[in-house]
């Protein structure tokens, strides 16, 4: 069992505008035998607990991972979620970044690698200190554009944008899970942002322009994969080509796992952090070996 074999510590990240986090470590049982570093950006509403086991198998080979928790969801949610102002934008480019900073200290001079999954690997090019890290994985993402999905996809879309989510910030003043989406609780600033996005061929890029000049999508030629699965219903060949183009000076490689690929039925666009779909594990970690 992974937890038998790796260390946990809950910690404190403290981003630069002031704001507290929630972060877990998951470290070898022996420190001594950590190799490189690995920070775990979650999806939108996705606690950083989704992503225990996939950072406790990173520990057993040799990497020290750090899962955490944006401002104002999940395990760092406000006493009033109704008064939050945080939104994409915000985790992007203080929270990321402050995350990364203190897993670069800990493990002083060890590699460190970003995995960012679904938005969590959007933000790269929001975070200013992405640099710091040697290589960044990319699980699932791209354009979050409804038409870029698959037809399957569009009605449960319509009902989260359309319905369920304007239903539970007319109610609650904020998106409320589990009872109006199975993802955390999150601010109405994030819902409102995130529907906009989707509701634009362009996605969240002419807000990066505008009001970031650009971020930091430059990534200078750094090494970045894209793991893509071929029935998540979100990411498509033509939403996928969408974050190649984000960052257009990587050394962008993408690669396509199906269902049979890894002896499984069903991946989808989450499935392949649970224990079911285990196979998919290793494949970053043999990746980011090639860079220690």
């Amino acid at each position: 069992m992974e937890e038998s074999q790796t260390r946990t510590e809950n910690l404190q990240i403290t981003t630069r505008d002031g704001v507290v986090l929630a972060g877990t470590l998951h470290t070898p049982k022996n420190t001594e035998e950590t190799r490189a570093g690995v920070l775990i950006s979650s999806g939108a509403g996705y606690p950083k607990e989704f992503y225990t086991r996939f950072a406790q198998y990173g520990a057993t080979r040799g990497f020290a991972c750090l899962v955490y928790d944006y401002r104002d969801i999940a395990g760092s949610e406000p006493k009033d979620m109704r008064t939050s102002r945080a939104d994409f934008l915000t985790w992007g480019t203080f929270d990321a970044p402050a995350a990364l900073a203190v897993l670069v200290k800990r493990l002083d001079g060890l590699p460190v690698f970003t995995l960012g999954h679904s938005f969590g690997g959007q933000l790269v090019g929001l975070m200013d200190n992405n640099q710091l890290a040697t290589g960044h994985a990319l699980v699932a993402v791209g354009n979050g554009y409804w038409r870029g999905h698959r037809p399957s996809e569009w009605w449960l879309e319509f009902l989260f944008f359309f319905i369920f989510g304007p239903l539970s910030l007319a109610r609650h003043g904020y998106l409320k899970g589990p009872q109006f989406w199975p993802g955390a609780s999150m601010p109405a600033a994030v819902f409102r942002q995130w529907r906009r996005w989707c509701l634009t061929p362009d996605y969240y890029w002419p807000d990066v322009q505008e009001k970031l000049d650009g971020a930091y999508f430059s990534m200078n030629g750094a090494s970045m994969r894209q793991f893509a699965f071929t029935d998540d219903p979100v990411i498509t060949p033509v939403s996928e080509c969408f974050t190649k183009q984000c960052y257009s000076d990587a050394a962008y490689e993408t690669c396509w796992i199906s269902p049979a690929d890894i002896g499984v039925h069903k991946i989808g666009h989450s499935g392949m952090f649970t224990r079911a779909v285990s196979g998919f594990w290793p494949l970053p970690f043999d990746w980011f070996e090639t860079m220690v």
